[in-house]
């Protein structure tokens, strides 16, 4: 009798393969993404942060949450740090249930951009009857 061929092996890795691959759930793949995501705010700081909130029929309201001197850090604990120019420093919480979805500072947000795909910046987006909340984060 015959050893196994390299193509009968090859077969039997990529049906192994195959089959690995098709057990993985969609919640497996979402999680992939969130904590890629994740990973990628988490790395470096942010330094410009402004949030925007329009009503119907008013000036748009912006805040900035990081200013001149400052920068945000988002740690792994579920806060986003903003050290000031001064060495004061603040927080607002934050947690990531989707790669798309994002709770900042106790509100529901859409991600607007793929993080994976655009790490210079992302944008969060909340309406709520005619009110609409956006937060820019943007790296220098």
């Amino acid at each position: 009798m015959k050893g196994i061929t390299f193509r009968t092996w090859m077969f039997l890795l990529t049906g192994t393969i195959l089959m690995g691959l098709s057990s993985c759930s969609k919640e497996t793949v979402d999680n992939i993404g969130r904590d890629t995501a994740l990973n990628i705010i988490r790395s470096n700081k942010w330094f410009d942060v402004v949030k925007t909130t329009s009503v119907a029929d008013q000036a748009d309201v912006r805040v900035m949450l990081v200013g001149e001197g400052e920068n945000m850090e988002f740690k792994s604990n579920g806060y986003a740090y903003v050290y000031g120019a001064e060495g004061g420093t603040s927080s607002y919480s934050y947690s990531m249930p989707t790669s798309k979805k994002m709770i900042f500072d106790d509100v529901e947000y859409d991600i607007q951009e793929n993080i994976v795909q655009t790490v210079a910046k992302f944008t969060l987006v909340n309406t709520a009857g005619n009110i609409t909340t956006k937060i820019e984060f943007r790296r220098r």
